[in-house]
């Protein structure tokens, strides 16, 4: 066996030696050069890019936690126009402010009184009924009037009281003689 082993060893010894023959040198040195340079300077791909900004997107518990939190926005999102939405009807509510005195008609109230007049129009042949926007005011101005005369009257009653027994008195009186009839 060791003529075979000192063969296996001359020959790898020889291979060893002997080194390969290269033809073209240069252009072997060339496409080295040219392919280095291109694995070097091959720039950013849309792909890595993405990867790199949306990557987060892969783990799991990052995905579960970003959609509870848009659900919770959402649910914010509705509970805050439901807020604005009463607050709104609210507001339509109250009362109209119509002159620089204190004298108020609450909105329902004027909105009952233009649709009266707008629809009276329609109802009526044109010529019997006419209300001009001046008329119009006026009413609107003398109802005001008379809910300041009443509230004045409301509190100089409340004040005499011989004079609250007596309005009672004569109210009771009334309702007696409007049933009788």
């Amino acid at each position: 066996m060791k003529p075979e082993s000192e063969k296996y060893n001359k020959v790898v010894n020889l291979l060893r030696e002997s080194k390969p023959v290269l033809v073209s040198s240069d252009d072997i040195e060339r496409e080295v050069m040219n392919r280095l340079k291109r694995v070097h300077h091959s720039g950013l791909y849309l792909s890595e890019v993405v990867d790199f900004l949306f990557g987060w997107v892969y783990i799991g518990w990052v995905r579960r936690s970003l959609i509870a939190a848009s659900i919770v926005l959402v649910f914010v999102f509705i509970y805050q126009q439901s807020i604005i939405l009463k607050r709104i009807d609210v507001l339509s509510r109250q009362a109209v402010i119509i002159d620089k005195e204190n004298a108020v008609i609450p909105s329902v109230e004027i909105e009952k009184l233009l649709m009266v007049y707008k629809n009276s129009g329609r109802r009526f042949p044109s010529k019997t009924i006419t209300i001009s926007e001046r008329q119009m005011k006026e009413l609107v101005e003398s109802v005001n009037e008379l809910q300041i005369k009443y509230k004045e009257l409301e509190e100089l009653i409340e004040g005499d009281p011989e004079l609250k027994k007596l309005i009672e008195k004569k109210l009771i009186e009334y309702n007696r003689l409007r049933i009788n009839l």
